[in-house]
């Protein structure tokens, strides 16, 4: 995470400085910008990470200030408290408020009270917070996902419920199915290397049934190429 900063924070400054004007940067006083970085923890296991930079570098101790070194600040969801989140309603405030949700049953039970937050922020926020939303939640095509924002929009609590409950198992199965790929993926390294596309192929599939046959596949298969004649894929 120290490194994934690193090289977020250079790109920031590589954007600014090639979109800054020519004159203004050949100035004696021209600055980057400063960043504070901040990691967003939302797991469920304390975070173990460095905190500063330089305990990544080897020998840093030595070379002291000479080492390239910032510290980043942690957020911890797990140490907010749901009565702490709910003083304001900012589009952080109901971010947090929808990832504190971890099971079926606190999804359901909170909808009424997180639909009548989010219609309550003003248009950029509420877009913002759809927006996050989908980047967390995949599993729902186009059309499924314009029908739950006409329903965060309208905000009816009957069909929200419905269509969260409908996600919910739609992203629980999809779950089982990365799982049961994952696993035939294993099976598949103990005899060779999986292609990138054999990879992908695996991966893509979606089907628990065809999956539960692959595994079976694997385990039996003597080569990876025997494997890829089994499911019907051709080595490239």
């Amino acid at each position: 995470m120290p490194f994934r900063l690193l090289v977020y924070m250079i790109a920031i400054w590589m954007d600014y400085f090639k979109n800054c004007d020519k004159n203004v940067r050949k100035q004696k006083e021209f600055r980057l910008p400063a960043i504070m970085p901040i990691v967003l923890h939302n797991g469920e296991k304390n975070w173990t990470a460095s905190r500063n930079f330089k305990e990544m570098i080897a020998h840093a101790n030595v070379f002291e200030d000479y080492v390239v070194n910032f510290k980043y600040e942690l957020v911890s969801i797990n140490e907010l408290t749901i009565s702490k989140i709910k003083n304001s309603n900012t589009l952080i405030d109901n971010i947090f408020l929808a990832d504190k949700k971890r099971t079926r049953k606190e999804w359901i039970d909170g909808i009424p009270e997180l639909i009548r937050r989010i219609r309550e922020m003003n248009k950029d926020d509420f877009n913002e917070w759809i927006t996050w939303f989908f980047n967390v939640i995949k599993v729902l095509n186009e059309e499924e996902r314009n029908k739950l924002i006409e329903q965060l929009r309208k905000g009816d609590e009957k069909d929200m419920c419905s269509s969260f409950e409908m996600l919910l198992n739609k992203e629980k199965a999809d779950g089982k199915a990365e799982e049961r790929a994952e696993a035939v993926l294993e099976l598949l390294e103990d005899i060779g290397e999986p292609s990138e596309t054999l990879r992908n192929y695996v991966m893509e599939q979606t089907d628990l049934e065809v999956l539960r046959k692959w595994h079976k596949m694997a385990a039996r298969a003597d080569s990876i190429k025997e494997f890829e004649q089994a499911v019907g894929l051709l080595s490239m």
